[in-house]
C-alpha cells in the first residue's frame, strides 16, 4: 500500500485513461477541501452525502482516476466500497493528510503523461505499455522503502531487469533511479519545511545512511537539508 497504508490502489489495466475526480466524505469541510484543492489543481474535488450519491456520481463519466477520501478512520457506514464499478484506478484515502495529498499529486503527474482519448488508439495498440502503469503503481507504493531497487521493480512485473530499464526511460524521459530521487526529495523537501528532523526525514524518504542523504539532496537542491531546513522555517515565521 502506498504511504502509510493508508492509500489502496485498485488498478484496471488496458483501459483508456479519461479524467479524475476526487469525492470526499464530510468530514472535509470547506478549508480542508481547499487545501486538497490546492494540491491537487485542475482536479474536480465534490463533496458527497451518500454512496447512492457516490455511485451516480461514478457512473456520470468515464473516469480514468476516482479518489475517495475521508479524515476519519474509516468511511460512512453505508459506503459499501467494494461494491464500487469505477472504469479506471480506484483510490481510497482515510485520514488524509497533507503527505497522502502529495503521494496521490506525484502519483497524478506519474501517469498523467499517458493519457489518451476516445479518438485515440487504445493502449494495447498505442505506446503505452499496461506493464509501465503497474510498474508506477508499485513504485509509488513502495517509494519511500530503504529496498527499492529496478530489480524488485523489474521482477514484479515479470520482465528483465534490462528490458525495463529500456522502457521506462523510454516512456518516462528518466531513468528509474533519477525517478525515484526526485520523488524522494520532492518530499523531504515537504517534511523539512514542515521543521521535521533531517535524521527523521532521512528515514521517512527511504535513504539508511544521513552522509549518503545529505550528499543526494545537496546534488538535486543545491544546499543541504539542514541550511534548507533553516531557511524554509525562518521564511514560514
Amino acid at each position: 500500500m502506498m504511504e502509510l497504508k493508508k492509500v489502496i490502489l485498485f488498478l484496471r489495466e488496458s483501459v483508456i485513461f479519461l479524467d479524475v475526480i476526487v469525492i470526499t466524505d464530510q468530514s472535509l469541510d470547506f478549508n480542508d477541501r481547499a487545501k486538497v484543492q490546492e494540491l491537487l489543481k485542475d482536479v474536480p474535488i465534490i463533496s458527497k452525502d451518500s454512496f447512492i450519491e457516490v455511485q451516480k456520481t461514478i457512473k456520470e463519466k468515464e473516469y480514468r482516476l476516482v479518489a475517495l477520501m475521508t479524515n476519519n478512520d474509516t468511511f460512512p457506514d453505508d459506503w459499501r466500497i467494494p461494491e464500487l464499478e469505477t472504469f479506471g484506478t480506484l483510490i481510497t484515502m482515510i485520514k488524509v493528510n497533507k503527505h497522502d495529498l502529495f503521494m496521490l499529486s506525484s502519483f497524478l503527474r506519474s501517469v498523467g503523461i499517458f493519457v489518451v482519448t476516445k479518438s485515440s488508439s487504445s493502449p494495447t495498440d498505442s505506446n503505452i505499455p499496461p506493464l509501465i502503469y503497474k510498474s508506477l503503481i508499485y513504485i509509488e507504493e513502495n517509494m519511500y522503502q530503504n529496498d527499492l531497487t529496478l530489480d524488485k521493480v523489474a521482477s514484479n512485473i515479470y520482465i528483465s531487469r534490462c528490458h525495463f530499464s529500456r522502457i521506462f526511460k523510454s516512456h518516462l524521459g528518466q531513468g528509474f533511479k533519477e525517478y525515484v530521487i526526485n520523488k524522494r526529495i520532492q518530499k523531504a523537501k515537504i517534511m523539512l519545511q514542515e521543521g521535521n528532523s533531517v535524521t527523521e526525514v532521512c528515514y521517512s524518504v527511504g535513504y539508511g545512511d544521513l552522509t549518503h542523504f545529505g550528499r543526494i539532496f545537496k546534488k538535486i537542491v543545491g544546499i543541504n537539508p539542514s541550511l534548507y531546513r533553516k531557511k524554509a522555517l525562518k521564511t514560514n515565521e
